[in-house]
C-alpha cells in the first residue's frame, strides 16, 4: 500500500500524551509503520540505537525531532522516550532477542501498554509463550504474514481469495472467500465488498461450502478403506476399487503368470496341488528338488526350477528390504517423500524455509499439493525438480529467498518449462511491488515489508490480525475483534458496522451459545463478549480508532392498522431491524404514519420488503441534513 502524504507535524501533540505510540527500531519495517501511523493523528516517538537511514527526505524532516538514540533495552532510554505514558509500543528491530528483552523492560515500566514484538525463528516460540503470560502482548513474524498473500497469488483461480479457515461439519467444509461477482453464484450467503476504493467494484464476500467427501484427506481415507462386499459381487466389486498404477499392474501380472506357469510345469500333469507347493517353494527362494518333491524330474524342470529359485531369492530380498526400510523409518521418525499423483495440481516452492508449512496448509485446503526445492545445486537442481513434476499439473511457482534478483531468475527459468504456471516472488523490503510485477510480465511480487507494516499498525491498536490478503493492489486485513462492555462497536447492527465504518463482517461468534455464523444477517446486533472477524483496510481501522462513524441516510415511514391478527408478528419484525423491544412498537400500529430512526440503505431495503409481505404501507425517505 502506498503511504499518503506526510503531515507537517507528525507528533500531533505532546510526545508524552496518553495516546502516544513508541516505535523502537526504525529500520525498513519501522519506517513503513511510521508512515502509516502518521495518518492516525496520534503522538509518535521513535527509538533507535544509531541514526537511521531514512527511506525518504520528507520522512526524515517530519520525524527527526521526535527521535531518541539509545538501546531500547535500557530503562533510561525508554523513560526518555516517554514509554510510561504510551498506549502502544512497537519493538521492530531485526534482532528478535533484543525485541523480546525490550518487551520485558517495557512491561515493567508500563503495565497497560499494547506491545507488538517482531520475532522470528526460535524466538517466535518464546514469544508465543510470553503472549500467554503477559497481557496485551502480540508477537508477529513478518515472514509468516505473507503466507496468505502468497497462497492467493499461486492459486490457479485468480477470482477467488480465501479469507477464513475452513469450518467443517456434517455437510462439508465452509469458508468465507472474496470473489469476483462475475464468477458464478456462491454456495451460501453473500454481499458486496464495502470499500471506498473504486478498484474494488464487483467484488463480493461469499460463503463457499465444499462437500465433505471432496476434501483431499477424506478422499485418501476413503481410497484406502476397503468396505466388505455385501454378498457375492464377483469381479465387479474389484473393478470399482482404485485402479492400480501401471508398474504395480505389470508386477502383479508377471507374478500371476509365473505362478500359473509353475503349476503347469511342476505338477507332472496329475496333481496340481503338488505343482502349486513346488512353485511357491521355489518362489520363496528355495531350490526344493533335493527334497524329491518331483517324482521324475526332467532336465527342463530342473533348469526352470533353478531359474524360479533365483527369481524367488530376488523377490524375498526385496520384501525384506522393504520391511526393514519401513521399520527403520518408523523407529527413527523419518518420512519418505511421496511422489505426487499423476495429473494432480501442485505448486513448487523454491527456498521456502519456514513458509513451507503454512503454505502447505493453505494450499491443501484448496486441494493443491506443495513441493519444495532448494538451490544447493543451482538452476540445474531446479530444472531436475521441474522435470520430476512433468506428470502433474504445475499451477504455480514461488521463489521465497532473501535475494530478489535470485527469486526473479528462478521464476523466469520456471516459466520457460511451465508457461501456464502462476509466478510469485517474495520481495522482503521493496515497495511498489505491483508496478514491478506488471513490468516483469504479470508475475506477483509480494512485498513482505508492506504486508507486515499494515498488520503491525493494526495490532498496535489492540486488534488481532489473522491474515493479510492482497486484492487488486490493496492490502486487506482479516482482523478479529473481541467485544467488551465499553467497546464502541457493542450494540451496533452488522449493517451499521459495515456502512458506518467500512468493515466487512465475515463471521460472528455469539458469547452465549458459542455458535459461529459466517456472513451474519445485516439486522443482527453485536453484544459484549461476541467475537467478530472482519475484513478491513487501514482506512477502515483508522475510522474505528478515531470514532468517525458515517451516519445513516434513510428513514422508514410506515402506517399500519392496530386491528390485525398478525400485529405481534409485525412488531417482532420491526423490533428485529430497529433494535427495540416489541412492546415499544405497539403504538406504531394505530393507523398513523410513524418514522423510524436513521437506517442504512441496505437494512432499510430489507425491512421494507419484510413489511410489504405483511401488507404494511411503508416508504423510504432520505434524512434531512
Amino acid at each position: 500500500m502506498e503511504p499518503g502524504p506526510l503531515p507537517a507535524d507528525p507528533s500531533h501533540g505532546a510526545p508524552n500524551g496518553a495516546d502516544a505510540l513508541l516505535i523502537c527500531g526504525l529500520g525498513a519495517l519501522g519506517q513503513a509503520c511510521l508512515e502509516r501511523l502518521l495518518g492516525f493523528a496520534v503522538p509518535l516517538t521513535g527509538v533507535d540505537l544509531h541514526q537511521p537511514v531514512w527511506r525518504s527526505p520528507e520522512l526524515e524532516r517530519a520525524f527527526q525531532d521526535r527521535l531518541v538514540l539509545g538501546d531500547m533495552r535500557q530503562a533510561a532510554v525508554l523513560k526518555r522516550a516517554g514509554v510510561e505514558n504510551c498506549r502502544a509500543v512497537l519493538l521492530l528491530s531485526q534482532d528478535s532477542q533484543v525485541n523480546l528483552e525490550a518487551a520485558l523492560q517495557v512491561r515493567l515500566l508500563n503495565p497497560d501498554a499494547e506491545l507488538v514484538v517482531r520475532a522470528g525463528g526460535q524466538e517466535q516460540s518464546l514469544g508465543h509463550l510470553l503472549e500467554q503470560r503477559l497481557p496485551r502482548l502480540a508477537v508477529v513474524n513478518p515472514l509468516m504474514l505473507t503466507a496468505a498473500a502468497l497462497a492467493a497469488a499461486l492459486h490457479p483461480d485468480v477470482s477467488i481469495t480465501q479469507l477464513t479457515a475452513g469450518a467443517g461439519d456434517a455437510k462439508g467444509e465452509s469458508t468465507v472467500v472474496l470473489m469476483n461477482g462475475e464468477v458464478g453464484s456462491p454456495s451460501g450467503p453473500s454481499r458486496g465488498l464495502r470499500s471506498q476504493d473504486p478498484e474494488a467494484q464487483g467484488l463480493r464476500i461469499a460463503m463457499r461450502t465444499r462437500p465433505a467427501h471432496s476434501h483431499p484427506s477424506a478422499q485418501r481415507q476413503g481410497r484406502w478403506r476397503w468396505p466388505r462386499p455385501q454378498g457375492w459381487e464377483g469381479l465387479s466389486w474389484l473393478r470399482r476399487r482404485r485402479p492400480l498404477s501401471q508398474p504395480m499392474a505389470l508386477a502383479l501380472g508377471l507374478g500371476l503368470a509365473a505362478l500359473g506357469l509353475g503349476v503347469l510345469l511342476f505338477s507332472d500333469g496329475r496333481h496340481w496341488q503338488g505343482g502349486l507347493v513346488v512353485t511357491l517353494g521355489l518362489l520363496k527362494g528355495e531350490y526344493i528338488d533335493p527334497l524329491n518333491l518331483l517324482s521324475q524330474p526332467s532336465q527342463l524342470q530342473l533348469s526352470l526350477g533353478l531359474v524360479y529359485a533365483l527369481m524367488g531369492t530376488v523377490l524375498t530380498s526385496c520384501l525384506v528390504a522393504v520391511i526393514l526400510e519401513r521399520l527403520l523409518s518408523n523407529r527413527l521418525g523419518l518420512q519418505r517423500p511421496q511422489r505426487p499423483r499423476r495429473g494432480s495440481r501442485q505448486v513448487l516452492l523454491v527456498e521456502a524455509g519456514d513458509l513451507a508449512e503454512p503454505l502447505t496448509v493453505l494450499m491443501a485446503s484448496e486441494g493443491i499439493g506443495v513441493q519444495s526445492c532448494d538451490l544447493n545445486q543451482g538452476l540445474a537442481g531446479l530444472r531436475q525438480r521441474l522435470q520430476g513434476l512433468r506428470h502433474t499439473e504445475l499451477v504455480g511457482i514461488a521463489a521465497l529467498s532473501n535475494n530478489l534478483l535470485s527469486n526473479m531468475q528462478v521464476v523466469l527459468e520456471g516459466q520457460q518449462h511451465q508457461p501456464r504456471a502462476r509466478l510469485a516472488v517474495l520481495a522482503h523490503a521493496m515497495a511498489a511491488s505491483d508496478q514491478l510485477g506488471s513490468l516483469m510480465g504479470g508475475m506477483s511480487v509480494i512485498s513482505g515489508m508492506d504486508i507486515a507494516a499494515d498488520a503491525v499498525v493494526a495490532t498496535a491498536f489492540g486488534e488481532r490480525v489473522e491474515r493479510v490478503v492482497r486484492v487488486r493492489g490493496v492490502n486487506r486485513l482479516v482482523v478479529r475483534y473481541q467485544l467488551s462492555d465499553g467497546d464502541p462497536l457493542t450494540g451496533m447492527t452488522v449493517a451499521r458496522l459495515e456502512n458506518g465504518y467500512g468493515l466487512n463482517v465475515l463471521t460472528l461468534q455469539r458469547a452465549r451459545t458459542g455458535q459461529l455464523t459466517p456472513i451474519p444477517p445485516l439486522e443482527w446486533q453485536v453484544h459484549a463478549g461476541d467475537e467478530l472477524t472482519v475484513l478491513a483496510d487501514l482506512e477502515s481501522l483508522r475510522r474505528v480508532e478515531a470514532g468517525r462513524l458515517e451516519p445513516a441516510h434513510w428513514r422508514l415511514e410506515l402506517r399500519g392498522s392496530g386491528h390485525r391478527y398478525d400485529g405481534f408478528a409485525v412488531q417482532q419484525c420491526l423490533a428485529r431491524f430497529l433494535g427495540l423491544p416489541p412492546g415499544a412498537l405497539q403504538g406504531w400500529l394505530d393507523g398513523q404514519w410513524h418514522q423510524s430512526a436513521p437506517l442504512d440503505a441496505d437494512l432499510a431495503d430489507l425491512l421494507t420488503r419484510e413489511l410489504q409481505r405483511y401488507r404494511i404501507d411503508c416508504r423510504l425517505v432520505p434524512c434531512q441534513r
